[in-house]
């Protein structure tokens, strides 16, 4: 490979990336990342702040009219204010509350407690079960138990709630959030840059589509041969989707930290996994990249590189699909089908190192393999290709000129 080769290649590379970084998609779409953390950030915060004050923010109006002595204990029914049916409906008529609970009489058979609402309340179900009803159930059993004879320390025993943590074998406690975290973590982190992957590609095939439809491409082809073109254009737009994935991983390194401090939890991502992310991810772009130049190539419009680029989209979509195989077994025969196949292989390799402790680097070599086979035959294709059917805007090659064009006879 000379100089000159290498001269041209940045060139265009060069021009294509700065072409990218400049368009407003491009930029919205870098930003979605960021703006999306502050906005989960605001959020938690928010949440935060709403759990400091009580249950409910008002007294929870509750009417008895059966037999069952009801007495209305401040330590575990805090919310609960105990008065009679006329009290109550002066208080609802004056909005004083939005409803009130009934004990009927000869409860507990049948053992149903009726809410009332006004009518133009329409109280939602999910305010009903978490303003009242948890509250109202716990005085009953309460009542109950004691008018059965039980003593209330023994009482106290059983309403004590039973409460289930979650440890490392080492004795580290886990949160829930740490481990709603790790079921969501690898599905986020290979959707967010195989997406990541198909923006740029999308980019490259766009480019390449309106080169060839505005006839540009016919004069730069007599300064630069096809396959440093091409080549170029797959190198730039690389840069560009490598500057997307750089400016995403500070906001995560960024950010992450201050989610922890904010939910006080500890969800890390390994230094290694991140610089593996970018490794993936460039090889990842090399083999749809190059695949999407050879379709913009082949394409006599943009409408029909779009329709041909979407049938190469679903086999990338596939480790997504099935990330619970993932997380089930990262060693899974399926896995590694997933993490070999070129196609499937960007989104499957980045949802191991999300999930594995430690890199797998055997995998993570296989899979790179690969694909760095497939791009790179991708890209000569692509380049010849272009350069045989250049001419030919509007008018579908045909399969014995493809031939001769992969062959070199072209």
């Amino acid at each position: 490979m000379n100089s000159s080769f290498l001269r041209l290649v940045l060139l265009v590379a060069q021009r294509d990336y700065l072409r990218t970084v400049r368009r407003r998609g491009f930029i919205i779409a870098t930003l979605l990342l960021p703006v999306g953390m502050a906005a989960v950030m605001f959020i938690s915060s928010a949440a935060a702040q709403g759990t400091a004050t009580d249950s409910t923010g008002r007294p929870i109006a509750l009417v008895n009219e059966s037999a069952l002595v009801l007495e209305a204990d401040p330590r575990l029914t805090p919310d609960i204010r105990l008065i009679d049916r006329a009290a109550a409906d002066a208080q609802l008529a004056s909005g004083a509350i939005r409803g009130y609970y009934v004990v009927p009489t000869g409860w507990p058979t049948p053992p149903n407690v009726i809410h009332i609402e006004a009518p133009q309340t329409r109280t939602s179900l999910l305010e009903i079960a978490s303003g009242g009803q948890g509250q109202v159930e716990l005085l009953l059993r309460v009542a109950q138990l004691r008018a059965a004879g039980l003593p209330d320390s023994a009482l106290g025993s059983l309403l004590t709630p039973i409460t289930f943590a979650t440890q490392t074998p080492d004795g580290t406690p886990v949160s829930d959030t740490e481990l709603a975290a790790g079921f969501l973590l690898p599905y986020i982190f290979a959707l967010v840059f195989v997406l990541g992957i198909f923006i740029t590609s999308g980019y490259l095939l766009q480019s390449v589509n309106e080169e060839k439809e505005n006839r540009v491409v016919e004069i730069v082809l007599s300064s630069i041969p096809a396959l440093p073109l091409m080549a170029g254009k797959i190198l730039g737009m690389g840069a560009a989707g490598l500057t997307q994935i750089v400016i995403w991983l500070l906001t995560v390194l960024i950010g992450l930290p201050l989610l922890n401090a904010q939910l006080s939890v500890h969800i890390a991502i390994a230094p290694v996994a991140l610089a593996l992310t970018v490794v993936l991810y460039a090889v990842g772009y090399l083999t749809y990249g190059a695949i999407f130049a050879a379709i913009g190539a082949l394409a006599t419009g943009s409408r029909e590189g779009q329709q041909l680029s979407s049938i190469i989209v679903l086999p990338a979509i596939i480790p997504v699909v099935l990330v619970s195989f993932f997380l089930r077994d990262p060693n899974a025969p399926i896995v590694w089908l997933l993490t070999v196949l070129p196609l499937t292989a960007p989104g499957a390799i980045l949802e191991v190192v999300a999930i594995s402790p430690s890199p797998p680097w055997l995998m993570i070599g296989l899979s790179l393999l690969s694909q760095l086979i497939v791009a790179g035959i991708a890209i000569v294709g692509a380049g010849r290709i272009f350069r045989a059917t250049v001419l030919l805007y509007g008018v579908r090659p045909s399969l014995g000129r493809i031939i001769a064009a992969l062959t070199g006879r072209a």
